[in-house]
């Protein structure tokens, strides 16, 4: 990733984030993050991250998606029907784990 492209991402997440939207997008924005108790102070820190990603950060993160790929496993909670299901279409996608 070169500084054109890095620029290019974090112009795109920012207007990701702070695109025009319409009154009735904002006010169910607003109410959203009222629920959700996100703060302006909270906001203005994310853009805050976000403007100051580097290309390292990039290469970071490239390096735990690989150590998860390696060595994590995904979880999912589902009926056992639902994964008799998905088993259907991709043997052997899901074991079942019964946790309680």
């Amino acid at each position: 990733m070169d500084k054109e492209e890095l620029s290019n991402a974090i112009i795109g997440c920012v207007g990701d984030i702070d695109a025009y939207q319409l009154p009735d997008a904002k006010g169910y924005q607003s109410l959203m993050r009222h629920l959700l108790k996100i703060t302006d102070a909270e906001r203005q820190e994310r853009r805050e991250q976000i403007l100051g990603t580097t290309v390292d950060d990039f290469k970071a993160f490239a390096e735990t998606l690989e150590a998860v790929k390696a060595n994590g496993q995904i979880v999912a909670v589902a009926s056992a029907d639902a994964v008799a299901k998905a088993n259907e279409k991709r043997s052997g996608l899901l074991t079942v784990k019964n946790i309680l």
